[in-house]
């Protein structure tokens, strides 16, 4: 399926399923609805194609009126890919934030489409206590997915957050997130270059916010393969 140039708004939670691709084409303007949690989710095997460019980003935004757009008025975009992790790489560890998904797998060099020339605003709405959906959120995403040019902006939890996987990602920009600007956990292994995060000094996550945050795992176990981001 093919989103052809212009504005949409998003409702719930859109997954594209396995075997099935989302393009969305330059300079698309998508706005995520607060009243149903708005959210992307690609599960294993399905591809997100979101290639904007210089002149034509694809932006990702709220639904609210300008000017009451806060950070979590809706969910954010969540890829699961087929790459390994360190949590259950059979029966698939379940994404983080609520929906249904799962990821994880054997394969490193799967391929979850792409994200260049993307811009991802107020997004990281929380689905429960302590399971908020990230700005944007890859679960065991393989190397052979393309990851550049993106912008989190005001995110309600963590701008960017790899569990496991094995995508490499450049230039990527983590602007006033309310947690973590970039967290890397249960085996991540790829490569990231250029990342910039720019802080607000009044907004943090009582879990305590980071630059960078960086965790084996969530129970603090030397479970293989380890978190060896660079």
């Amino acid at each position: 399926h093919t989103i052809r140039k212009g504005t949409y708004v998003l409702k719930g939670w859109v997954y594209i399923d396995k075997g099935a691709t989302l393009t969305i084409e330059p300079g698309t303007v998508i706005k995520g609805d607060k009243a149903t949690k708005a959210a992307i989710i690609a599960e294993r095997g399905g591809k997100l194609i979101a290639k904007g460019t210089l002149a034509n980003p694809i932006v990702f935004t709220s639904n609210q009126a300008k000017g009451s757009r806060k950070p979590g008025d809706w969910g954010g975009i969540i890829l699961c890919g087929k790459a390994k992790n360190n949590n259950d790489i059979v029966a698939g560890m379940p994404i983080e934030g609520g929906p249904t998904s799962t990821h994880g797998g054997n394969n490193d060099d799967d391929n979850s489409g792409i994200l260049s020339y993307v811009r991802v605003e107020f997004a990281g709405t929380p689905f429960d206590t302590d399971q908020e959906i990230n700005g944007v959120t890859f679960g065991s995403v393989g190397r052979a997915t393309q990851v550049d040019h993106v912008q989190v902006s005001y995110s309600g939890d963590d701008s960017f957050e790899w569990f496991g996987g094995a995508v490499n990602a450049k230039y990527l920009v983590a602007y006033h997130g309310w947690d973590d600007d970039f967290d890397t956990d249960y085996g991540f292994s790829g490569k990231l270059q250029f990342l910039l995060g720019v802080r607000n000094p009044k907004i943090a996550d009582q879990s305590l916010s980071n630059g960078f945050e960086s965790d084996n795992n969530a129970n603090g176990t030397t479970d293989e393969p380890y978190t060896s981001a660079v």
